[in-house]
């Protein structure tokens, strides 16, 4: 929520509120009838014959004050005897028509109250005529020609015509637009990112300008036709007189919806960073890191800082200005040119990267779950050294549960940050946890740093550890209260069905994941898997069952695309970790173990794990290999699943054990 943005929204409640009593003020009898465009007062039409106070004849003057009673009391019946109204209130969509109360009074001092009689119909587009109102009403017999009516005031309300019918047209405009950037405002207090202040900038600046050239069109007409009414009726006893509470409304209106305006511009550029400038630091120059997370981050505006170890990717960062990002789909591909973005070696040139991380926005990693404690310690020294008002956000991008609250347990180390600096750590840094779901093929050997990526993706994060401060503004990203439905139903569905064809299409002589699943036998045995996890989704997290249907069914769809090319052995690689506690086999596994439910397709895929072994170029491979020929059963599993032996799921691994021991002695 953005309390901050309840600013404009009151603004814009309370202009919406005048824009709509500018609209149907005085449209009925007793409906803000003071809130008039302008007031013909014809009370003392009639006076040039009865008014003696301009005269010098001496006799006039001696009767004067016997006679002041008798003259008021004809004053006020002319009208009555023309049979025409003492005022006229000219209104947006009628006018209105009343008497004086008291009556109008020679030589008054005193304002006296309107006493409305009738209100003229409701008229879209009305324009008010003070010549034909007041020809309407007179006796049969008599005309304006025979009250002297001057002609100027006719032309002068007829120039103005079109004027009129135009600004009722932009208060309709400026009313609407009003309406809908109050329910943007209720949007924009709700809702986080740049995009719902932009648009209500936009909405807000529409209704400014509809109210603004309205307001102005008012402001003009009123003058213009007082003016020439008081300037030309002056001989007859007419005149007239600006609606100051009117004016006082939709000057209101537009003011408060231009400060509404300048509100959104503030929620968009002070309450999230700029555009321009914005850096984010990432570890970890290979696919993922190239293909995935800078690709966003660069489309979001940022300079991406690359830090690695390996100084081949380093160099070629270093020397390369621009690399592609091509993106795979059923619709076809498409190509991103990667710019702005340098490249630092961390080992031989930590100093720079501590530098770098201490004036960045944002701090990202894709090195694996196993390599975050070698890149804690510099990230805990640059973290120390920020004096940035704003904390720096640390988002882990790995295919581990809680991979951000690993590495920020390593930068919290006493090793890495002093014990007197923890206290205040998280006024330097935000930690949020991430499921990232995104598929990267094998390369084509001479891509150099291009590469090849599937369309779809998905990157979630945790919005919790940016709750006063805002979350970085990367649009790629969707923002959640709680990731962990997110996590577990990535890591149990794509990365489980993905990992279990590979270790079934490797076991069966298959090249990659598209051909492993042309076979139908592997298929149904992924299916199957997915079917297992699915219902620890859907009872643990309360997602549908249809809902998980449709996205196994997609996720099945995704990693058969013959066009990804991904190899069973890359898919495979690193055992170790898939064989984890928390990881894609085992984690499901023994949650559903410890309900009693059904496990044998998650059992299967297990198998195929844990005969991974010996692959060229895994080293966890040969790792695997090296336990399984030198430790026993009930060893492998605790080390290597993380089960104690009393965890239901640790007797039915033991066996599966013992059977991969015995058929690759």
């Amino acid at each position: 929520m953005r309390l901050t943005a309840l600013f404009p929204l009151l603004c814009t409640l309370v202009a919406f509120i005048l824009s709509l009593l500018c609209i149907f003020a005085g449209s009925k009898r007793g409906y803000i009838e003071h809130a008039d465009i302008f007031t013909l007062n014809t009370s003392m039409l009639g006076r040039t014959t009865l008014d003696t106070s301009k005269s010098s004849s001496p006799l006039l003057t001696s009767i004067e004050n016997s006679i002041k009673g008798e003259v008021n009391d004809l004053i006020a019946d002319v009208a009555k005897t023309l049979n025409i109204h003492d005022f006229y209130s000219a209104h947006l969509l009628n006018y209105c028509e009343g008497y004086f109360t008291p009556g109008p009074l020679a030589n008054k001092t005193v304002e006296p109250d309107k006493n409305i009689t009738q209100c003229s119909n409701r008229t879209a587009l009305f324009h008010f005529d003070p010549t034909a109102a007041i020809q309407k009403e007179l006796k049969p017999g008599i005309s304006l020609a025979d009250l002297r009516w001057p002609s100027a005031i006719k032309d002068a309300v007829r120039t103005v015509e079109v004027a009129s019918k135009a600004m009722f047209v932009l208060y309709c405009v400026g009313t609407a637009a009003t309406g809908l950037a109050l329910v943007g405002a209720f949007i924009g207090v709700l809702s986080d990112g740049r995009a719902a202040p932009l648009a209500n900038n936009a909405l807000a600046s529409l209704a400014l300008l509809a109210l603004g050239i309205a307001s102005a069109i008012a402001t003009v007409i009123m003058s213009k036709v007082v003016h020439e009414i008081n300037d030309k009726g002056n001989n007859i006893g007419i005149s007239a007189s600006k609606g100051k509470t009117f004016l006082g409304m939709t000057w209101a209106a537009t003011v408060l919806m231009a400060v509404a305006a300048m509100a959104w511009i503030y929620e968009f550029v002070a309450h999230r960073p700029a555009i321009m400038g914005l850096k984010a630091v990432h570890f970890g120059g290979g696919n993922i890191g190239r293909g995935f997370v800078a690709e966003k981050l660069h489309l979001a505006g940022y300079e991406v800082v690359f830090v690695d170890v390996m100084e081949s990717i380093i160099e070629q960062l270093q020397k390369t200005k621009e690399y592609t990002v091509t993106e795979i789909g059923g619709e076809g591909e498409k190509v991103n040119k990667i710019t702005n973005y340098r490249a630092i070696n961390s080992k031989t040139h930590e100093a720079d990267v501590i530098e770098e991380i201490s004036t960045a926005d944002l701090v990202t990693c894709a090195v694996g779950p196993n390599i975050l404690k070698f890149i804690a310690p510099v990230i805990a020294k640059a973290i120390d050294k920020r004096t940035a008002s704003k904390p720096i956000a640390v988002i882990a991008c790995e295919n581990a549960i809680g991979a951000t609250d690993t590495l920020a347990g390593f930068i919290k180390d006493s090793k890495n940050t002093p014990e007197d600096r923890l206290s205040s750590i998280n006024d330097r840094a935000s930690f949020a946890n991430s499921a990232i779901d995104r598929i990267v093929p094998g390369q084509d050997p001479n891509a150099g740093l291009n590469v090849k990526i599937e369309s779809f993706y998905e990157w979630v994060v945790d919005k919790t550890p940016f709750a006063k401060e805002g979350h970085p503004e990367v649009s790629a990203i969707k923002w959640v209260d709680d990731l962990n439905p997110y996590i577990e139903r990535k890591l149990f569905t794509v990365n489980t069905g993905h990992a279990a064809a590979a270790y079934y299409g490797h076991a069966r002589g298959k090249r990659t994941i598209h051909d492993a699943l042309q076979d139908s036998e592997i298929n149904k045995i992924v299916y199957d898997c997915l079917s297992e996890t699915s219902t620890l989704i859907v009872k643990k997290h309360g997602i549908s069952t249809e809902e998980q249907k449709a996205y196994v069914e997609k996720i099945v769809k995704r990693i058969s695309n013959p066009h990804l090319e991904d190899v069973v052995e890359r898919v495979g690689r690193a055992p170790l970790r898939k064989l984890s506690r928390k990881e894609r086999f085992v984690g499901p596994a023994s949650q559903l173990a410890e309900s009693g439910e059904k496990i044998d397709a998650l059992l299967g895929a297990i198998e195929q794990a844990f005969a991974f072994l010996d692959v060229k170029d895994d080293e966890e491979s040969a790792e695997l290999s090296k336990i399984m020929k030198s430790t026993e059963p009930k060893e492998v599993v605790t080390k290597v699943c993380g089960l104690e032996e009393s965890h239901p799921l640790f007797k039915q691994i033991v066996p599966i054990v013992e059977k991969v021991q015995k058929n690759t002695k």
